[in-house]
């Protein structure tokens, strides 16, 4: 790559921008006055090739480099450089097919600072890498002869030398990304064992522990489905064995309500019956005492009188009887009455409480299939801890699938 085009605006002594061009890809020299800005340029190719050493540019800080620290109305400070990739062999990793490679520093009063190569945003990393791929590390570089360079090289020890000289070969960038990634393989191997002592340490014994709580758990669950089944068993028996017995004595009620009205016919009919005796005898009396001037019929009358009698009481009797039993079905009547609010008020308390149980067993249904969710997500929770520990989204593999991905990085 060679330089083709240097556009400074802002940067130290330039307040305009100024744009250098007919660059010669041998030899350049620049000349001018004392204090005309000759060394300048040479410190805004060092500064838009990334140096971190501000002090080689002849500045403390990073706001010495704008125009007048930013106070003169200039807040910011730009250098973009344009170098001609017409050689795919040299040309930097990933931009052989650009014929121009344009990159651009910006520096802002605050200390914002940002990259752009052709006009795109980059991080200061992909620069470097850029320019390493191609041996141009402005940090230690070996293509530019600064002022007193020649005087430190000949002071360098044989470590430093070394370092050069693997800079200006191209191998620097590589150690440098072999001691990045052992040091990255180093952090992986302490977070492993990190890892590893909390596995063992923390979440093995919890890991048994909620074991034995979710069999414990199970246990529980079963006795307590079992024990709600049972009760809703007993309540559905008697509940049937109550609404039996109702119906039960409504049946024996309507029994005795037909035997009472039976009775009743009964009762009304002996009525009659003695009504007729009486009318009989009052009639017997009268044709008695007709003719009890007749001696020969007396006795005949005198034992159908004793005969009838005898009919009387024995329909009396009758009567009696059937009064006393009408009695006894209108109390047994009543109990049944008394026994049929008993049954209903029952019949009532069991429904309540049936209702109480199912209103209970949907509540602990509902505890019940939160708990097996519980228990689902612990499972899964287990199951990722002993197969897999996944530290990015949508990433399979094992625990140590996982361990020795992180080693081979």
């Amino acid at each position: 790559m060679f330089v083709e085009e240097l556009i400074i605006d802002g940067f130290k002594s330039y307040a305009a921008r100024t744009h250098i061009t007919g660059w010669d890809h041998e030899f350049n020299a620049i000349t001018g006055l004392n204090g005309s800005g000759k060394s300048n340029i040479l410190d805004a190719i060092c500064f838009v090739l990334g140096i971190r050493n501000y002090k080689l540019l002849r500045a403390n800080n990073m706001q010495d480099l704008i125009y007048k620290r930013g106070q003169a109305g200039i807040t910011k400070a730009s250098v973009t450089v344009v170098f001609r990739n017409n050689d795919r062999k040299t040309s930097p990793l990933g931009y052989e097919d650009c014929k121009q490679i344009s990159l651009t520093r910006q520096i802002m009063v605050g200390g914002k600072n940002k990259y752009m190569i052709n006009g795109h945003t980059a991080q200061e990393q992909a620069v470097a890498n850029m320019l390493q791929s191609v041996q141009l590390s402005i940090n230690n570089p070996h293509f530019l002869i600064m002022q007193g360079k020649i005087t430190q090289v000949l002071n360098m020890h044989p470590p430093e030398i070394l370092a050069m000289i693997e800079e200006a070969a191209g191998t620097r960038m590589f150690e440098e990304r072999k001691d990045k990634a052992q040091k990255t393989m180093s952090k992986k191997d302490k977070k492993i064992e990190e890892i590893s002592a909390i596995l063992t340490e923390e979440i093995t014994p919890k890991l048994d522990k909620l074991r034995h709580e979710k069999q414990a758990y199970l246990e529980y669950q079963k006795v307590e489905i079992e024990l709600d089944r049972l009760r809703r068993l007993v309540v559905a028996y008697d509940y049937t064995k109550c609404k039996e017995s109702l119906n039960n004595s409504n049946s024996s009620m309507a029994s005795g309500r037909a035997r009472l009205d039976e009775m009743a016919v009964q009762l009304e009919t002996i009525k009659a019956e003695i009504a007729n005796i009486a009318k009989s005898k009052a009639k017997t009396e009268e044709k008695r005492r007709a003719e009890m001037s007749k001696s020969g019929e007396f006795k005949t009358l005198q034992a159908q009188i004793d005969e009838l009698s005898k009919e009387l009481v024995r329909i009396k009797t009758q009567c009696d009887l059937k009064t006393a039993s009408i009695k006894e079905e209108q109390a047994a009547k009543s109990k049944l009455v008394a026994s049929k609010g008993k049954f209903e008020s029952e019949l009532a308390k069991r429904a309540t409480s049936f209702e109480k149980q199912m209103s209970k067993y949907t509540q602990e249904k509902q505890q019940y299939d939160e708990k097996a969710k519980d228990v689902t997500q612990l499972e899964e929770l287990l199951q990722s801890l002993t197969t897999g520990v996944a530290s990015d989204e949508g990433r399979e593999g094992g625990f140590m699938q996982q361990l020795q991905e992180a080693k081979k990085e």
